[in-house]
């Protein structure tokens, strides 16, 4: 399941000096948009959601503390004590209850990032450590039970920062309130939107590309739109934010850059329902959100939101069958969790959230209480970090697997090679003067242990320049990628050190079908990753840079060894045994020779051609893992495999054949079984 709702049932208070149903009504839609789009319920772009609660806040907390201001009564103390008896009490006993169950059912690295994670929200900072790590649509943000505070630290950083601007506006300028909250906001928006293409995580995870959001409430707060004296426009004004909304809701995918411009229908949609409602004289939009099963969930949408992710993540970690059976069954799953969530939403807000709101508490009391609160579990979280072990008591066998993708080159104790770019290590005292590289990305880190044995074994020496997500072709471009200028500077630095006198052997191995599924060309002809279904899969554009490096690299009396592709298995090899260890959970069937032909069926004539040119071999991992008509996941129960692709150590060390022929120039043959 794809995560873009993974965050946000937000704490957007009830302080605002008149009630207003509708606004509790609008609350509901948001959450219903996040719980459908996170449970799989037909609404692909209830993600949006998240950004409906961010305009509700800006809303709500501005509306008070600009009348607070005015009326000379404001408190920045107080307004802390409020935020955290609004916030605080009900996410406490979420991140107590999912830490006892996250300690009982992931596995350990799986536990040690949850611990990673439990500290950063625990400081209001897991937007940024999310933003480091997870891509909100990647797949492996469905491991994260914490990934939905991201967008608490959102709030709760402004929150510490945006009273102070308006004490300090309001105190010397305030008739540039109003112009400053527009530049902020205009601001952020046109960061957002630039970012969004080149920087996705940062546009989606951090504060500075969703304040714009969270000002597009606090200048309605303001007063920035017009009154609408008829009866009529505000009908209309209504209906055309639930239109907006909605439009979102229906149309949005995973694929929509997000957020940006894209963001725009929900918060202007948000916006233009609260400002419908603001004037006497309720709107039939209005009365809708009014109605008492709407009021219901929009007041415990908070606790709602916190819930529900956690719920899915840890019951889909411990039963990912659950959602991997038909469809029908997956849906019944899915229906059930989702009403759960809102079961543990309404225990939350009547047990908890109540309760620390009408408690009469002295001010410092509050803050006592939540310094502490927070600090033994900061204290849980770092023992958690670095004792894992001590918390959990796997049994040996799954603490041994290799759950990580690959192992960098500094894991294994290797030294940076010196006028080498990063991710570039030498094995061996002298490789510096070695006269072989091995380039490429996470499939090329994977090896390392391989070659490791075969250096040990043979004294061969060698530079080792893998860097994950950067499959080594010079000519690309990775639009919308984090690490776009990282690629681009890496590649260039280690095709100029191939280049050079001293390196004779240049071998290469990457995600070779991955590649040839997911390279195009962008508008201006130059070769692009543009992702699977886009047209491009005939691995056409992918065989043509590809060809040309090699091609390059052979004129200029390179020895040239292609790696060719690793059979891909049908699921998480590492956490499939784990689970089998553990609960007794069957295991797939092995992938066949015949299916794995079909994986690679793009580019294996790709290298066939290329094996026919001077100074070019092509090594074939399968005459190694595939035999007997399969291509086994596993070694006397033991995994091969860190995940689907990437080879773990025991799976490298298993090609010392094909490293040894890597080096003694005697190929083995291409794909047969």
């Amino acid at each position: 399941m794809s995560n873009k709702g993974r965050g946000t049932a937000h704490a957007t208070g009830h302080l605002a000096k008149k009630h207003r149903a509708d606004i509790d009504g609008l609350r509901a839609v948001a959450i219903a948009g996040v719980l459908a789009y996170h449970f799989g319920l037909g609404v692909p772009g209830g993600y949006g959601g998240v950004d409906v609660f961010f305009v509700i806040s800006g809303f709500l907390i501005t509306g008070i503390i600009k009348s607070e201001l005015e009326a000379g009564t404001f408190s920045l103390a107080q307004f802390y004590v409020r935020r955290i008896r609004r916030i605080l009490p009900a996410l406490t006993v979420c991140l107590v209850v999912t830490t006892a169950f996250a300690t009982a059912i992931l596995f350990p690295l799986d536990f040690k990032d949850y611990a990673r994670s439990l500290l950063n929200a625990l400081v209001s900072v897991s937007n940024f450590y999310f933003m480091q790590r997870t891509g909100y649509f990647d797949a492996e943000a469905t491991n994260r039970p914490l990934l939905h505070t991201w967008s608490l630290g959102v709030e709760e950083q402004f929150y510490a920062a945006f009273p102070l601007l308006l004490i300090f506006l309001f105190s010397s300028h305030r008739k540039a309130v109003g112009p400053a909250l527009a530049v902020l906001a205009t601001t952020s928006l046109a960061w957002s939107a630039w970012s969004v293409e080149v920087a996705p995580n940062a546009a989606f995870y951090s504060t500075v590309g969703r304040v714009w959001e969270l000002m597009t409430g606090a200048l309605l707060a303001f007063g920035i739109l017009p009154q609408l004296a008829s009866r009529l426009s505000r009908e209309l004004t209504a209906v055309l934010g639930a239109a907006m909304i909605a439009y979102g809701y229906i149309f949005y995918t995973d694929a929509t850059p997000f957020p940006g411009v894209a963001a725009l229908p929900f918060c202007l949609g948000a916006a233009l329902i609260i400002h419908a409602g603001t004037m006497p004289g309720a709107t039939t939009v209005g009365r809708i959100l009014s109605l008492p099963p709407m009021v219901a969930l929009g007041l415990i949408s908070y606790s709602v939101y916190l819930w529900h992710w956690p719920l899915l993540v840890l019951a889909g970690y411990r039963c990912p069958e659950l959602f991997a059976r038909d469809a029908v069954q997956a849906m019944d799953a899915r229906l059930v969790l989702a009403a759960v969530s809102l079961v543990l939403g309404a225990l939350s807000w009547w047990l908890v959230e109540q309760p620390f709101r009408r408690m009469s508490m002295p001010r410092k009391t509050v803050f006592t209480s939540a310094a502490i609160s927070t600090v033994v579990l900061v204290v849980l979280s770092v023992g958690m970090r670095e004792k894992a072990a001590a918390f959990q008591g796997w049994p040996a066998d799954i603490a041994a697997i290799q759950f990580r993708k690959t192992l960098s080159g500094s894991s294994f104790g290797l030294k940076q090679a010196h006028g080498w770019p990063s991710h570039t290590y030498k094995l061996g005292a002298t490789a510096e003067s070695s006269d072989t590289l091995l380039w490429g990305d996470s499939f090329a880190e994977a090896l390392i242990p391989g070659f490791m044995q075969y250096s040990q074994q043979t004294g061969q020496e060698l530079i080792l320049a893998g860097d994950p997500g950067c499959p080594p072709l010079p000519d690309l471009a990775f639009y919308k990628r984090e690490n776009d200028n990282v690629c681009t500077h890496h590649n260039a630095a280690v095709l100029k050190g191939a280049l050079g006198a001293t390196i004779k052997r240049v071998v290469i191995a990457a995600c070779w079908s991955c590649l040839a599924a997911s390279i195009g060309r962008d508008s201006s002809g130059r070769p692009a990753i543009v992702g699977r279904g886009s047209g491009h899969e005939d691995g056409q554009v992918f065989a043509s840079i590809f060809e040309a490096l090699v091609k390059r690299l052979a004129e200029h009396d390179k020895k040239v060894v292609i790696i060719g592709p690793v059979p891909q298995q049908k699921f998480e090899v590492a956490e499939g045994i784990a689970r089998h260890i553990a609960w007794s959970a069957p295991m797939p069937p092995e992938l066949t020779f015949s299916e794995f032909l079909q994986q690679k069926r793009l580019v294996l004539p790709v290298f066939e051609r290329l094996a026919k040119l001077p100074n070019v071999r092509v090594v074939y991992p399968n005459a190694t893992l595939c035999h007997g008509g399969v291509c086994p996941y596993s070694e006397d129960g033991k995994p091969l495999y860190s995940d689907r692709a990437h080879l773990n150590a025991r799976g490298a060390v298993e090609l010392d054949g094909m490293i040894a022929d890597i080096f003694a120039d005697h190929p083995r043959t291409a794909a047969s079984d």
